[in-house]
């Protein structure tokens, strides 16, 4: 697959200009390729929505389309540190006794935003008020199978990697 030629063309029909730095994430291969000024620099094995593909608010399923990073949360946090509600709660999940069974958003947080009105931006389908994120799992083992809540989910080691190197504003293209 092209993934920079497939870019281009949802860029170019948005009318939107690329950005230095950009994502491609395939459900299908559970991977995220990360690009920067077009060229493949690393892939990534994550894991999205145990629901498969949706659009809709509550579906608790990974939106598709053209999405923009906008909000880098939790720099500086160490590895494996537990967030809710995007608030750094100051413990590593492993201090969690629940943590084997419960879905820890870890690490850091890469809040994503829809750039395509009525498919992935406002009404129901908002992919930001729907807080759809990249961010780290504690169960790294599953990283690869479809087992999120609709996130796009990494080891905690990568999102952190990836934290680092990535721009705000970034896009960020979601695929079958």
């Amino acid at each position: 697959m092209d993934h920079v030629g497939e870019m281009e063309k949802i860029c170019d029909g948005l009318k939107i200009s690329m950005t230095p730095q950009w994502l491609y994430v395939s459900v299908e291969e559970q991977r995220m390729y990360y690009y920067s000024r077009n060229r493949l620099e690393r892939i990534y094995a994550i894991s999205t929505a145990r629901k498969g593909i949706n659009q809709i608010r509550d579906s608790y399923g990974t939106p598709l389309g053209l999405h923009t990073i906008a909000d880098k949360i939790g720099g500086g946090a160490p590895l494996g540190t537990v967030f809710i509600g995007r608030q750094n709660k100051g413990k590593i999940f492993t201090e969690y006794g629940d943590w084997e069974t419960k879905g820890y958003i870890t690490s850091r947080i890469l809040r994503l935003k829809g750039l395509q009105e009525g498919y992935n931006l406002g009404g129901n389908c908002d992919t930001y008020s729907r807080y759809i994120y990249i961010h780290g799992i504690t169960d790294e083992k599953k990283i690869g199978t479809p087992r999120t809540q609709g996130c796009i989910g990494m080891s905690n080691k990568d999102v952190i990697e990836l934290f680092q190197k990535i721009e705000p504003d970034s896009l960020i293209l979601i695929c079958r």
